[in-house]
Protein backbone atom coordinates (compact mmCIF):
# COMPACT_ATOMS: atom_id res chain seq x y z
CA UNK A 1 0.00 0.00 0.00
CA UNK A 2 2.78 2.35 0.96
CA UNK A 3 4.46 1.60 -2.30
CA UNK A 4 1.21 2.63 -4.33
CA UNK A 5 1.17 6.07 -2.27
CA UNK A 6 4.10 6.37 -3.30
CA UNK A 7 3.62 5.87 -6.84
CA UNK A 8 0.76 8.09 -6.94
CA UNK A 9 2.28 10.99 -5.14
CA UNK A 10 5.52 10.71 -7.58
CA UNK A 11 3.05 10.84 -10.38
CA UNK A 12 1.31 14.19 -8.86
CA UNK A 13 4.56 15.72 -8.56
CA UNK A 14 5.81 14.35 -12.07
CA UNK A 15 2.13 16.03 -13.79
CA UNK A 16 2.33 19.56 -11.71
CA UNK A 17 5.96 20.16 -12.51
CA UNK A 18 6.10 21.27 -16.26
CA UNK A 19 3.01 23.54 -15.51
CA UNK A 20 4.54 25.08 -12.02
CA UNK A 21 8.09 25.72 -13.65
CA UNK A 22 6.55 27.63 -16.41
CA UNK A 23 8.20 30.84 -16.12
CA UNK A 24 5.35 33.52 -17.57
CA UNK A 25 6.96 36.60 -19.91
CA UNK A 26 7.51 40.07 -18.39
CA UNK A 27 7.69 43.72 -20.09
CA UNK A 28 10.22 46.23 -20.10
CA UNK A 29 9.60 50.26 -20.85
CA UNK A 30 11.73 52.30 -22.23
CA UNK A 31 12.81 56.06 -21.74
CA UNK A 32 9.63 57.91 -22.93
CA UNK A 33 6.16 57.65 -21.07
CA UNK A 34 4.18 54.91 -22.25
CA UNK A 35 0.92 53.03 -21.72
CA UNK A 36 0.69 49.33 -22.33
CA UNK A 37 -2.87 48.63 -22.36
CA UNK A 38 -5.41 46.08 -23.03
CA UNK A 39 -9.35 46.69 -23.14
CA UNK A 40 -11.52 44.22 -21.13
CA UNK A 41 -15.55 44.11 -22.67
CA UNK A 42 -18.21 44.66 -20.11
CA UNK A 43 -21.18 41.97 -19.49
CA UNK A 44 -24.42 42.90 -18.11
CA UNK A 45 -22.67 41.18 -14.41
CA UNK A 46 -20.13 43.79 -14.32
CA UNK A 47 -22.34 46.75 -15.96
CA UNK A 48 -24.59 46.06 -13.11
CA UNK A 49 -21.91 47.23 -10.78
CA UNK A 50 -18.70 45.84 -8.55
CA UNK A 51 -15.04 46.00 -7.72
CA UNK A 52 -12.40 45.62 -10.07
CA UNK A 53 -8.61 45.27 -9.38
CA UNK A 54 -5.84 45.19 -12.04
CA UNK A 55 -2.44 44.27 -10.16
CA UNK A 56 1.23 43.39 -11.50
CA UNK A 57 4.49 42.83 -9.95
CA UNK A 58 6.92 45.59 -11.11
CA UNK A 59 10.84 46.16 -10.67
CA UNK A 60 12.69 49.15 -11.14
CA UNK A 61 14.50 48.35 -15.37
CA UNK A 62 17.88 49.17 -14.25
CA UNK A 63 20.37 52.19 -15.55
CA UNK A 64 20.85 54.45 -13.49
CA UNK A 65 19.00 56.51 -10.69
CA UNK A 66 16.57 57.75 -9.41
CA UNK A 67 14.40 54.93 -10.26
CA UNK A 68 11.31 54.62 -12.90
CA UNK A 69 7.97 56.74 -12.26
CA UNK A 70 5.03 55.02 -12.46
CA UNK A 71 1.49 54.08 -11.91
CA UNK A 72 -1.47 51.78 -12.87
CA UNK A 73 -4.71 52.70 -14.41
CA UNK A 74 -8.56 52.04 -15.20
CA UNK A 75 -10.38 54.04 -17.78
CA UNK A 76 -14.21 53.57 -18.65
CA UNK A 77 -15.65 54.29 -21.64
CA UNK A 78 -18.88 54.00 -23.09
CA UNK A 79 -20.04 52.25 -26.10
CA UNK A 80 -19.50 55.55 -28.40
CA UNK A 81 -15.41 55.57 -27.01
CA UNK A 82 -15.38 58.40 -25.02
CA UNK A 83 -14.00 57.98 -21.43
CA UNK A 84 -16.92 57.86 -18.65
CA UNK A 85 -14.32 57.60 -15.29
CA UNK A 86 -11.01 56.91 -14.73
CA UNK A 87 -9.48 55.35 -11.55
CA UNK A 88 -5.79 55.71 -11.34
CA UNK A 89 -3.25 54.59 -8.50
CA UNK A 90 -0.80 57.93 -7.32
CA UNK A 91 2.25 58.21 -9.34
CA UNK A 92 5.10 56.76 -7.76
CA UNK A 93 8.82 55.75 -8.33
CA UNK A 94 9.86 52.01 -8.64
CA UNK A 95 13.00 51.55 -6.74
CA UNK A 96 15.32 48.43 -6.47
CA UNK A 97 15.48 45.34 -7.83
CA UNK A 98 13.03 43.31 -6.77
CA UNK A 99 9.31 42.69 -7.84
CA UNK A 100 7.01 44.32 -5.64
CA UNK A 101 2.95 44.70 -5.90
CA UNK A 102 1.41 47.77 -7.83
CA UNK A 103 -2.34 47.67 -8.05
CA UNK A 104 -5.58 49.73 -8.58
CA UNK A 105 -8.92 49.22 -7.20
CA UNK A 106 -12.37 50.94 -8.53
CA UNK A 107 -15.72 50.23 -7.35
CA UNK A 108 -18.69 50.56 -9.04
CA UNK A 109 -16.31 52.02 -11.97
CA UNK A 110 -15.39 55.07 -9.78
CA UNK A 111 -19.06 55.87 -9.93
CA UNK A 112 -21.72 54.15 -12.42
CA UNK A 113 -21.04 51.26 -14.32
CA UNK A 114 -24.72 51.25 -16.48
CA UNK A 115 -22.47 53.05 -19.32
CA UNK A 116 -19.64 51.35 -19.66
CA UNK A 117 -18.89 48.83 -22.58
CA UNK A 118 -15.43 48.29 -21.74
CA UNK A 119 -11.81 48.83 -19.79
CA UNK A 120 -9.17 50.02 -20.96
CA UNK A 121 -6.42 48.54 -18.17
CA UNK A 122 -3.03 50.62 -18.17
CA UNK A 123 0.39 50.31 -17.23
CA UNK A 124 2.18 53.58 -17.95
CA UNK A 125 5.65 54.88 -17.15
CA UNK A 126 8.79 55.17 -18.15
CA UNK A 127 12.86 54.85 -17.11
CA UNK A 128 13.80 57.60 -14.95
CA UNK A 129 17.17 57.90 -15.94
CA UNK A 130 17.01 58.52 -19.49
CA UNK A 131 18.83 55.81 -20.84
CA UNK A 132 18.52 54.64 -24.73
CA UNK A 133 17.39 50.81 -24.66
CA UNK A 134 14.96 48.95 -22.18
CA UNK A 135 15.97 50.32 -18.40
CA UNK A 136 12.54 51.10 -17.76
CA UNK A 137 9.64 49.71 -15.39
CA UNK A 138 9.81 45.87 -16.00
CA UNK A 139 5.94 44.05 -15.37
CA UNK A 140 4.90 40.74 -14.95
CA UNK A 141 2.22 38.72 -13.87
CA UNK A 142 -0.91 41.18 -14.75
CA UNK A 143 -4.00 40.36 -13.11
CA UNK A 144 -7.75 41.83 -13.36
CA UNK A 145 -10.61 40.58 -11.39
CA UNK A 146 -14.24 41.24 -11.17
CA UNK A 147 -15.82 40.77 -7.79
CA UNK A 148 -12.48 38.60 -6.46
CA UNK A 149 -13.19 36.61 -8.89
CA UNK A 150 -10.40 34.78 -11.67
CA UNK A 151 -7.76 37.05 -13.90
CA UNK A 152 -10.14 38.07 -16.77
CA UNK A 153 -7.50 39.59 -18.66
CA UNK A 154 -6.16 38.27 -22.14
CA UNK A 155 -2.22 36.34 -22.72
CA UNK A 156 -1.70 38.11 -18.65
CA UNK A 157 1.53 36.13 -19.60
CA UNK A 158 3.02 38.55 -22.08
CA UNK A 159 3.16 35.41 -24.77
CA UNK A 160 4.39 36.00 -28.11
CA UNK A 161 3.48 34.21 -31.18
CA UNK A 162 6.01 32.87 -34.28
CA UNK A 163 8.83 35.08 -32.99
CA UNK A 164 7.37 38.50 -33.25
CA UNK A 165 8.77 41.04 -30.45
CA UNK A 166 4.98 42.60 -29.27
CA UNK A 167 2.95 40.25 -26.51
CA UNK A 168 -0.26 39.45 -28.45
CA UNK A 169 -3.20 41.12 -27.04
CA UNK A 170 -1.42 44.46 -26.02
CA UNK A 171 -1.04 47.71 -27.67
CA UNK A 172 2.34 49.63 -26.45
CA UNK A 173 2.09 53.64 -27.19
CA UNK A 174 6.10 53.43 -27.98
CA UNK A 175 5.53 50.14 -30.07
CA UNK A 176 7.48 47.05 -29.98
CA UNK A 177 11.23 45.82 -30.50
CA UNK A 178 13.44 43.40 -29.33
CA UNK A 179 14.96 44.61 -26.08
CA UNK A 180 17.94 46.59 -26.79
CA UNK A 181 20.70 48.02 -24.36
CA UNK A 182 21.62 51.24 -25.32
CA UNK A 183 19.08 51.71 -28.06
CA UNK A 184 15.54 52.18 -29.04
CA UNK A 185 12.48 53.87 -27.65
CA UNK A 186 10.01 51.12 -27.47
CA UNK A 187 8.22 48.30 -25.18
CA UNK A 188 10.13 45.07 -25.38
CA UNK A 189 9.34 41.58 -24.17
CA UNK A 190 11.21 39.38 -21.68
CA UNK A 191 10.97 35.93 -23.41
CA UNK A 192 10.50 33.31 -20.79
CA UNK A 193 9.23 30.96 -22.64
CA UNK A 194 5.74 31.79 -22.35
CA UNK A 195 3.66 30.67 -25.78
CA UNK A 196 0.22 31.58 -27.82
CA UNK A 197 -0.73 28.22 -29.31
CA UNK A 198 -1.39 28.86 -32.81
CA UNK A 199 -2.08 32.34 -32.73
CA UNK A 200 -4.61 32.01 -30.24
CA UNK A 201 -3.80 33.68 -26.57
CA UNK A 202 -2.45 30.73 -23.63
CA UNK A 203 -4.39 33.43 -21.52
CA UNK A 204 -5.90 32.07 -18.00
CA UNK A 205 -8.72 34.31 -18.63
CA UNK A 206 -10.70 35.56 -21.63
CA UNK A 207 -12.17 35.11 -25.14
CA UNK A 208 -11.89 36.23 -28.44
CA UNK A 209 -15.87 36.38 -28.73
CA UNK A 210 -15.93 39.58 -27.45
CA UNK A 211 -17.46 38.83 -24.02
CA UNK A 212 -16.59 39.80 -20.75
CA UNK A 213 -12.95 39.57 -20.06
CA UNK A 214 -12.45 39.16 -23.32
CA UNK A 215 -10.05 40.67 -25.97
CA UNK A 216 -12.61 42.18 -28.62
CA UNK A 217 -11.97 40.72 -31.59
CA UNK A 218 -11.21 43.07 -34.01
CA UNK A 219 -13.82 44.02 -36.76
CA UNK A 220 -12.95 41.82 -40.59
CA UNK A 221 -11.60 43.90 -42.88
CA UNK A 222 -11.56 44.70 -46.59
CA UNK A 223 -9.51 42.88 -49.30
CA UNK A 224 -7.61 40.53 -47.09
CA UNK A 225 -6.31 43.54 -44.95
CA UNK A 226 -5.19 42.50 -41.36
CA UNK A 227 -5.54 44.88 -38.03
CA UNK A 228 -2.82 42.38 -36.51
CA UNK A 229 -0.20 43.38 -34.50
CA UNK A 230 3.48 43.78 -36.24
CA UNK A 231 6.02 44.92 -36.24
CA UNK A 232 8.33 47.31 -37.76
CA UNK A 233 10.94 46.73 -40.69
CA UNK A 234 13.86 45.87 -39.27
CA UNK A 235 15.82 47.72 -42.31
CA UNK A 236 14.22 50.94 -41.52
CA UNK A 237 14.03 50.94 -37.45
CA UNK A 238 18.21 50.37 -37.71
CA UNK A 239 18.10 53.31 -40.06
CA UNK A 240 16.06 55.72 -37.39
CA UNK A 241 17.98 54.40 -34.76
CA UNK A 242 21.29 55.04 -36.91
CA UNK A 243 19.93 58.91 -37.91
CA UNK A 244 18.68 59.53 -33.98
CA UNK A 245 21.79 58.56 -32.20
CA UNK A 246 24.30 61.11 -34.16
CA UNK A 247 25.90 63.23 -32.47
CA UNK A 248 24.47 66.20 -34.10
CA UNK A 249 20.93 67.12 -33.98
CA UNK A 250 20.46 69.65 -36.82
CA UNK A 251 18.10 68.45 -40.11
CA UNK A 252 19.22 66.62 -42.83
CA UNK A 253 17.74 67.38 -46.70
CA UNK A 254 18.97 64.93 -49.42
CA UNK A 255 17.49 65.02 -53.29
CA UNK A 256 18.02 63.20 -56.29
CA UNK A 257 16.22 64.00 -59.25
CA UNK A 258 16.77 63.40 -62.70
CA UNK A 259 13.83 64.94 -65.35
CA UNK A 260 11.10 66.13 -66.58
CA UNK A 261 8.77 69.26 -64.96
CA UNK A 262 9.05 68.13 -61.13
CA UNK A 263 8.42 70.45 -58.33
CA UNK A 264 9.79 69.90 -54.87
CA UNK A 265 9.04 71.62 -51.63
CA UNK A 266 10.70 70.59 -48.75
CA UNK A 267 10.45 72.64 -45.24
CA UNK A 268 12.07 71.00 -42.14
CA UNK A 269 11.68 72.97 -38.66
CA UNK A 270 12.50 73.00 -35.55
CA UNK A 271 15.28 70.50 -33.79
CA UNK A 272 16.47 68.19 -32.34
CA UNK A 273 16.53 65.38 -35.73
CA UNK A 274 14.10 65.72 -38.86
CA UNK A 275 15.51 63.85 -41.66
CA UNK A 276 14.19 64.02 -45.42
CA UNK A 277 15.29 61.95 -48.79
CA UNK A 278 13.66 62.16 -51.83
CA UNK A 279 14.86 60.65 -55.10
CA UNK A 280 13.17 60.81 -58.31
CA UNK A 281 13.58 60.05 -62.08
CA UNK A 282 10.92 61.18 -64.86
CA UNK A 283 7.72 62.97 -65.91
CA UNK A 284 6.04 64.98 -63.88
CA UNK A 285 6.35 64.55 -60.43
CA UNK A 286 5.18 67.18 -57.62
CA UNK A 287 6.60 66.52 -54.16
CA UNK A 288 5.50 67.91 -51.13
CA UNK A 289 7.47 67.31 -47.63
CA UNK A 290 6.97 69.37 -44.55
CA UNK A 291 7.88 68.40 -41.13
CA UNK A 292 8.19 70.41 -38.11
CA UNK A 293 8.67 69.66 -34.43
CA UNK A 294 9.24 71.58 -31.34
CA UNK A 295 12.81 70.86 -28.81
CA UNK A 296 11.32 68.31 -27.53
CA UNK A 297 10.73 66.37 -30.48
CA UNK A 298 13.18 63.43 -31.43
CA UNK A 299 13.25 62.63 -35.19
CA UNK A 300 10.80 63.15 -37.99
CA UNK A 301 11.58 60.60 -40.85
CA UNK A 302 11.02 60.78 -44.16
CA UNK A 303 12.01 58.49 -47.18
CA UNK A 304 10.21 58.83 -50.52
CA UNK A 305 11.66 57.34 -53.68
CA UNK A 306 9.29 57.56 -56.92
CA UNK A 307 10.19 56.25 -60.72
CA UNK A 308 8.00 57.48 -63.49
CA UNK A 309 4.68 59.17 -64.62
CA UNK A 310 2.44 61.59 -63.11
CA UNK A 311 3.27 60.97 -59.81
CA UNK A 312 2.26 63.27 -56.95
CA UNK A 313 3.34 62.76 -53.19
CA UNK A 314 2.49 64.91 -50.20
CA UNK A 315 3.93 64.08 -46.49
CA UNK A 316 3.26 66.31 -43.73
CA UNK A 317 4.53 65.68 -40.12
CA UNK A 318 4.05 68.01 -37.32
CA UNK A 319 4.93 66.79 -33.96
CA UNK A 320 4.78 67.61 -29.95
CA UNK A 321 7.32 65.08 -29.41
CA UNK A 322 7.60 61.43 -29.72
CA UNK A 323 9.24 60.13 -33.70
CA UNK A 324 7.09 60.05 -36.58
CA UNK A 325 8.21 58.26 -39.55
CA UNK A 326 7.39 57.52 -43.40
CA UNK A 327 9.38 54.90 -45.39
CA UNK A 328 7.08 55.15 -49.40
CA UNK A 329 8.41 53.58 -52.87
CA UNK A 330 5.95 55.06 -55.52
CA UNK A 331 6.80 53.78 -58.98
CA UNK A 332 4.68 53.68 -62.49
CA UNK A 333 1.77 55.60 -63.87
CA UNK A 334 -0.43 58.18 -61.99
CA UNK A 335 0.03 57.82 -58.31
CA UNK A 336 -0.96 59.46 -55.76
CA UNK A 337 -0.08 59.75 -52.28
CA UNK A 338 -0.74 61.80 -48.84
CA UNK A 339 0.45 61.30 -45.82
CA UNK A 340 -0.57 63.18 -42.75
CA UNK A 341 0.90 61.97 -38.98
CA UNK A 342 0.84 64.72 -36.03
CA UNK A 343 0.25 64.73 -32.06
CA UNK A 344 2.06 62.60 -29.79
CA UNK A 345 2.24 59.21 -31.12
CA UNK A 346 5.57 57.79 -32.53
CA UNK A 347 3.75 57.03 -35.57
CA UNK A 348 4.79 54.45 -38.68
CA UNK A 349 3.68 54.24 -42.16
CA UNK A 350 5.45 51.71 -44.63
CA UNK A 351 4.02 52.29 -48.41
CA UNK A 352 4.42 50.32 -51.61
CA UNK A 353 2.61 51.53 -54.60
CA UNK A 354 3.07 50.15 -58.05
CA UNK A 355 1.02 49.56 -61.59
CA UNK A 356 -2.11 51.49 -62.83
CA UNK A 357 -3.22 54.70 -61.14
CA UNK A 358 -3.27 54.66 -57.01
CA UNK A 359 -4.16 56.81 -54.57
CA UNK A 360 -3.39 56.50 -51.21
CA UNK A 361 -4.71 59.26 -47.97
CA UNK A 362 -3.06 58.29 -45.09
CA UNK A 363 -3.58 60.25 -41.59
CA UNK A 364 -2.39 59.10 -38.37
CA UNK A 365 -3.33 61.08 -35.48
CA UNK A 366 -3.06 61.09 -31.84
CA UNK A 367 -1.25 60.07 -28.63
CA UNK A 368 -0.57 56.77 -29.54
CA UNK A 369 1.83 55.21 -32.01
CA UNK A 370 -0.45 53.84 -35.04
CA UNK A 371 1.24 51.80 -37.68
CA UNK A 372 0.38 51.13 -41.20
CA UNK A 373 2.01 48.92 -43.63
CA UNK A 374 0.52 48.83 -47.62
CA UNK A 375 1.15 47.54 -50.83
CA UNK A 376 -1.07 48.22 -53.93
CA UNK A 377 -0.40 46.73 -56.73
CA UNK A 378 -2.14 46.18 -60.14
CA UNK A 379 -5.17 47.85 -61.74
CA UNK A 380 -6.41 51.39 -60.62
CA UNK A 381 -7.69 51.28 -56.77
CA UNK A 382 -7.68 54.07 -53.80
CA UNK A 383 -7.09 53.51 -50.27
CA UNK A 384 -8.65 56.34 -47.43
CA UNK A 385 -7.14 55.64 -43.82
CA UNK A 386 -7.76 57.21 -40.75
CA UNK A 387 -6.24 55.89 -37.48
CA UNK A 388 -6.92 58.38 -34.36
CA UNK A 389 -6.89 58.41 -30.21
CA UNK A 390 -4.81 56.90 -27.58
CA UNK A 391 -5.26 53.15 -28.18
CA UNK A 392 -2.31 52.11 -30.86
CA UNK A 393 -3.96 51.03 -34.18
CA UNK A 394 -2.16 48.16 -36.77
CA UNK A 395 -3.37 48.43 -40.33
CA UNK A 396 -1.49 45.89 -42.91
CA UNK A 397 -2.65 45.30 -46.55
CA UNK A 398 -0.86 43.62 -49.47
CA UNK A 399 -3.69 43.89 -51.93
CA UNK A 400 -3.40 43.34 -56.33
CA UNK A 401 -6.38 44.42 -58.26
CA UNK A 402 -7.00 42.46 -61.25
CA UNK A 403 -10.58 43.75 -62.17
CA UNK A 404 -10.25 45.15 -65.51
CA UNK A 405 -10.83 49.15 -65.08
CA UNK A 406 -9.88 49.64 -61.97
CA UNK A 407 -11.14 48.27 -58.17
CA UNK A 408 -13.71 50.15 -55.26
CA UNK A 409 -12.08 51.87 -53.17
CA UNK A 410 -10.85 51.06 -50.03
CA UNK A 411 -11.76 53.13 -46.58
CA UNK A 412 -11.02 52.29 -43.08
CA UNK A 413 -11.26 54.40 -39.53
CA UNK A 414 -9.08 53.15 -37.01
CA UNK A 415 -9.78 54.61 -33.15
CA UNK A 416 -11.66 57.76 -32.21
Amino acid sequence: MSKIKLFLLLLCIALWLPQSMAADNAIKMAYNFTTVSQNVVFNSAMQSGGTLQLSAQVKDGGGRNPGDPFTVKLVFYNSSNAVVSTVQQAYTMVLGGALAPYSVTATNCGGSCTNVAYVSVQFYGKDGGYWAGNYGPMITLPSLTFNGGSNILYNPEFGTYSGNAFAQGWTSTAGWQNCALYSGSATCVIDNGASVNSGNYSATGGSTSGSAGGYTAAPSLCCGASSAQFNADANNTAKVTVFVNRTTADSKVYVDQVGDSNTITIQQTGTPNNYASYSGIGNSNTVTITQSGNNSTQSNYTELSITGNSNTASITQTSTGGGKGVFATVANSSNILTVQQKDAGSHYAEINLSGGSKTVDLLQQGSAAHMAKITLSGQPIGLNLTQSGGTQQFYSINYNCTTQGGCAAISVTQGQ
